[in-house]
């Protein structure tokens, strides 16, 4: 490794923090610059009125799972503690109308065994179709041939109709967040040998005790500061260039435009940005900027609800829905913020992957329509209040043989850091964790000179 490189890192989501966070523990001075006000990107807290009453929420309801094992080293070096920050406890697949797969505290394989046997809602001919495909893919290598859609790929294997309804529906929106009838078979296979196909704790689900930018970005900033790095919120960078002795950055901060001398970039902001900050190196860049203009991206919406104090028969922490376009019900996930921290008292979580927003003319409707579902399932009264936080462009669409840029590029100590970059994983925290690391290793290293 080369020391002591002045590193400017652009984008504070989760990748960013991790690539931040890794130059400076090898030795080097980051500049981390962050266009918005908050660090997290995609997940990143948000303070919303509900009900007359300020909640400290997230932009998007997460779930994380044991799986994550960079972003637990990570938190784990920033002196994060893990239970402190999310509750943990054993994989589970539950519905309100009390059909359930839940995984015990046991080894491996014997978690999973449990869940078969104590499953409700299935039958015994579905139990068995699910018990054989985890050995077949096993003894395959986690291999699925060519990759082809997953929905085509599961009936391949034997699943039923109420298996892909009721387990593999649910578990592609959550892993892949596209529609089981077009996600990558590969890629779910991938997801399915690091965490069911694991340990018992590589199957864990990691609910956020309270909002994400405490989890990472807080830590990193921490660490930064005590460094004598900086982070540089309300900063967008307008253009990179690259010039024999490094980068230079010409930044906007409100009115005031400065610019910046760097030795190493690492670009870790959405990749739609990529064409503008870098566009007088368009051509050696080429290869990636044509993978990017063929992404497809998928959006996520979060709908949260405020209640009163005395509902009691919201979900005692959270539920997968059955969607139901005929009765406006979009909701695929409801999720008790009030159990996690009892600060959001009420307040719940409708999560819609992939639709929702194409479904309702406004966000009013949107809004009006999950409180109608949760009326429906829950036999819930009016909320107080209710806001749709969208994100139209949450992950990219995994579809079979996507390709996506490498961290490292043709330019020199410049590399490319996100969820969007190459992966063998879906775009998810883990995935941006993953790729900042991977981007620090490179652009500090003599091969990206």
């Amino acid at each position: 490794m080369t020391q002591g490189l002045r590193v400017a890192v652009i984008g504070a989501g989760w990748a960013g923090c991790a690539a931040a966070s890794a130059c400076v523990r090898d030795g080097h001075h980051v500049l981390l610059l962050e266009a918005s006000s908050e660090l997290g990107g995609r997940a990143r807290r948000l303070v919303l009125d509900l009900g007359a009453r300020e909640h400290t929420l997230d932009n998007g309801q997460h779930l994380l799972i044991g799986a994550y094992t960079a972003t637990a080293a990570l938190l784990n070096e920033l002196g994060v503690t893990l239970d402190q920050a999310f509750d943990r406890r054993p994989f589970q697949l539950v519905y309100p109308d009390g059909t359930a797969l839940r995984a015990a505290r046991l080894p491996a394989p014997w978690h999973l065994a449990a869940a078969l046997l104590t499953a409700r809602g299935f039958s015994w001919s579905d139990r068995a179709a699910l018990f054989g495909l985890l050995p077949r893919l096993r003894a395959g290598g986690w291999i699925v041939g060519p990759d082809r859609p997953a929905g085509d790929w599961l009936r391949e294997q034997g699943q039923t109709p109420r298996l892909i309804e009721r387990v593999w529906r649910p578990l592609t929106l959550a892993a892949l967040n596209t529609p089981v009838e077009q996600a990558s078979a590969q890629t779910l296979a991938t997801v399915l040998r690091d965490s069911l196909g694991a340990g018992a704790a590589a199957s864990e689900m990691w609910l956020p005790r309270s909002d994400l930018s405490a989890a990472l970005p807080d830590a990193v900033q921490r660490r930064l500061t005590a460094t004598g790095s900086q982070v540089r919120r309300n900063h967008r960078v307008d253009l990179a260039r690259c010039t024999e002795d490094g980068w230079t950055l010409a930044v906007r901060s409100g009115g005031d435009h400065s610019t910046l001398e760097v030795d190493a970039v690492i670009y870790a902001a959405p990749p739609a940005q990529l064409q503008r900050i870098f566009g007088l190196h368009s051509e050696i860049l080429t290869p990636q900027l044509r993978m990017i203009e063929r992404f497809r991206h998928e959006p996520i919406t979060t709908i949260y609800l405020k209640y009163a104090g005395n509902e009691v028969r919201l979900p005692p922490l959270f539920h997968a829905l059955l969607e139901d376009p005929a009765r406006r019900h979009h909701g695929q996930w409801a999720f008790n913020r009030g159990a996690l921290d009892g600060a959001n008292r009420g307040v719940l979580a409708v999560v819609i992957s992939t639709g929702g927003i194409h479904d309702e003319p406004t966000l009013d409707a949107l809004c009006a329509a999950a409180a109608r579902q949760m009326s429906d399932v829950y036999g819930l009264s009016e909320p107080l209040d209710a806001r749709a936080i969208v994100e139209r462009r949450a992950t990219l669409a995994c579809v079979p043989n996507l390709e996506r840029p490498a961290q490292e590029t043709g330019l020199r100590r410049l590399a490319f850091a996100g969820d969007w970059t190459a992966s063998e994983y879906p775009c998810t925290l883990e995935t941006a964790v993953r790729s900042g690391l991977a981007a620090a290793r490179w652009v500090t290293s003599p091969a990206a000179l």
